[in-house]
Order: structure tokens, then sequence, then C-alpha cells
């Protein structure tokens, strides 16, 4: 008799930690939008602690290309397959994304302007506007067995001074 509580107890436990696990982020689109462009397995979602400095240098670079008139708030990165050369296929998913499923427009393509990236950015939403920038490296990154990264970031106006 004495298990019985413990036993419910312990079945509560694990259903509540369980659904826990489950629960999206109130803010999906990037990981939409990522899933929709480079869905895994073949390209992989790049975790946090990895590619550390080239993740650094590419938000550093948007914010620069864009004059520092947006800063990024948000952000997911992916690796692409080995050897991928599926740029232009990976950016035109992520352009049907925005504009079919977000009901978003080109704001500014940087496809062939920078020799180090390439990027789409729109803008989306009614009421106050949203931005999201697709960056795509146009080399390898080194030691990643012949991956691209890819950047799915969000931008918001800066603050003008």
């Amino acid at each position: 008799m004495k298990f019985r509580p413990l036993a419910v107890l312990l079945v509560l436990a694990c259903c509540a930690l369980a659904s826990c696990k489950t629960i999206e982020p109130t803010n999906s689109t990037l990981k939409d939008m990522q899933e929709w462009a480079t869905p895994e397995p073949l390209d992989r979602v790049s975790p946090a602690n990895e590619q550390r400095r080239a993740k650094a240098e590419m938000v550093r670079w948007v914010e620069q290309y864009l004059k520092h008139e947006y800063r990024v708030i948000d952000q997911r990165f992916v690796l692409t397959a080995p050897g991928s050369t599926d740029g232009a296929a990976i950016g035109s998913k992520a352009h049907q994304f925005v504009t079919q499923k977000l009901g978003g427009g080109v704001r500014i393509s940087g496809w062939f302007d920078d020799d180090n990236y390439r990027f789409l950015l729109w803008t989306f939403g009614n009421g106050a506007p949203r931005y999201v920038i697709f960056v795509l490296t146009r080399d390898f990154l080194p030691g990643t067995d012949e991956r691209r990264m890819v950047g799915y970031l969000e931008l918001e106006l800066a603050a003008k001074d």
C-alpha cells in the first residue's frame, strides 16, 4: 500500500518531464525555415559549441554589410551535407518558405555581392515588420569534411542614434 502513492508520483513526474521536451519556443520561424530548406539528416543543425568563430564572423559580416542598420536577434546554423554544391537550391527553398508560408518579400538580394557569403534578406509580417536573412558561405569550412555553413538569422532595425 505504501508503494502505490510513490508509483503514482513517479509516473506523474515522468509524464511531466517528457512533456517538457516537446514544448517549442514561441518563435519557431527560423527552425521552420531551416527544416524547410535544409532538412536533416543530410544537412545538420550545428550545435552552439561548434564552429563558434565562423558563426560569429558570419553574424559580424551581416551586420557590417547592412551598415549596422539591422542587428541580429536570433540565429540558427546548419552545416550542409559533405561536398554539397546545392547553395542555389537551398536559397530557393528558403525563398519559397518565406514568400509562401510567411507572405514575405525580398528586401535585399546579395547573392553575387561578396567573395565569402551569399545572402537573401526578406521582410514579412503585418504591422511591425520582421526580417529574416539566409546566409551561405561560398567556400567549405576548414575541418568539416567539405561542408558549408548556412545561417538563418532574424534581424531587427537597429536603434538610430
